[in-house]
């Protein structure tokens, strides 16, 4: 699928607190709170956005609490009009496949055909076993388990009556009614590049791949090695729709800059991250080498989008010119809403001007 000028904007949706981790998102909310949550969504809407995403973790964040992510989304599907839902990085371990491609069909219809399906292999085992789900080690398994909850999904969109006999699930005679709104059902996310099945699993079930946040060397890499993947199983990349996951800010000057910095390490000096986050720093600084070398003001501007607005112009037509046709939003001065309304208002036409 090629890309078109205009760059689609979805908004992370900070359904968790991580005060001061500036690696790791909302490095800015303090506290879970439900009502700024839902009207940074509405707002988002309004602004124009062109979809909103959701975590799902069983806890996550400084102190563990995270809202479950699929009732979440739900809540905020009747609470919006126009804008595409997604769970970003859906745990596959954590439901039950069949029942998922039901629940998927069901908030699709709900929402008008809005949703979109991103589902991930899981990689924290400590989540699965601390709420006794099954914990598949071998993450080339679980890759092949996500490719059959893919396929006996779009089974099940047809509303036809399914027979699917598949290593890790078997259904007979399965009926999945009412079908989603779009044909064929909603479009399927798979993210990264992390290894052979993973690339696998993308090439033969994806339709819009999505990056982990990278600067644009590392992520020009993993572009290259998805379209390698793809030509090697005899498919177009180009019909492959490639999107990144980043962490954004608009500040004014460098000193406004360095403020924040100086905000986020007080704020990390009086909220400790504890016990709930242990695993998530190793798996962030595994997947990602820039993110092995602790908080540098020159690495976090190469990683994410920081800068002014010019700078910020810039750093998202170079992804752009890689082939990135939409970037999911964690705004890291939220609960505020600067960043949110300047990308929208401001930053988003001078994209689509060609300035």
């Amino acid at each position: 699928m090629t890309n078109s000028n205009n760059l689609k904007l979805g908004f992370a949706v900070p359904i968790f607190a991580n005060p001061g981790v500036v690696d790791v998102r909302t490095p800015n909310f303090q506290q879970l709170e439900w009502q700024p949550v839902l009207a940074a969504v509405q707002e988002a809407e309004s602004l124009g956005y062109d979809s909103i995403w959701v975590a799902d973790h069983m806890f996550l964040g400084r102190d563990g609490a995270i809202l479950e992510g699929w009732t979440t989304l739900c809540v905020l599907a009747g609470a919006t009009n126009r804008i595409r839902l997604g769970n970003i990085h859906l745990g596959n371990g954590f439901r039950w496949a069949p029942l998922t491609a039901k629940m998927a069909a069901t908030l699709d219809v709900i929402s008008g055909g809005r949703f979109e399906f991103f589902i991930d292999p899981g990689w924290r085992e400590r989540e699965h076993v601390g709420y006794g789900f099954d914990w598949e080690p071998d993450r080339s398994v679980r890759a092949a388990q996500v490719g059959e909850a893919v396929e006996l999904s779009r089974l099940l969109w047809t509303g036809k009556p399914v027979d699917y006999q598949g290593r890790h699930y078997t259904l007979s005679g399965a009926i999945s009614t009412p079908v989603p709104v779009r044909q064929g059902g909603p479009r399927v996310w798979i993210g990264e590049a992390f290894d052979e099945a993973t690339m696998d699993l993308v090439a033969r079930h994806a339709d819009v791949w999505n990056s982990m946040p990278a600067g644009i060397d590392v992520l020009r890499d993993k572009i290259a090695k998805v379209d390698a993947a793809c030509v090697s199983r005899g498919r177009d990349p180009q019909t492959l729709e490639k999107t990144l996951e980043t962490q954004v800010l608009v500040v004014d000057s460098e000193a406004e800059w360095r403020q924040w910095l100086e905000r986020w390490d007080a704020m990390h000096a009086a909220h400790p991250p504890g016990d709930a986050m242990t695993d998530f720093f190793e798996f962030a600084a595994q997947t990602n080498p820039q993110l092995g070398a602790g908080v540098d003001e020159a690495r976090l501007r190469d990683e994410f989008v920081i800068g002014t607005k010019d700078e910020v112009i810039d750093k998202l037509r170079a992804y752009q010119h890689l082939g990135i046709s939409e970037v999911i939003c964690w705004f890291m001065d939220f609960p505020e809403s600067t960043t949110m309304t300047v990308l929208a208002s401001e930053i988003r036409p001078a994209l689509e001007g060609g300035r």
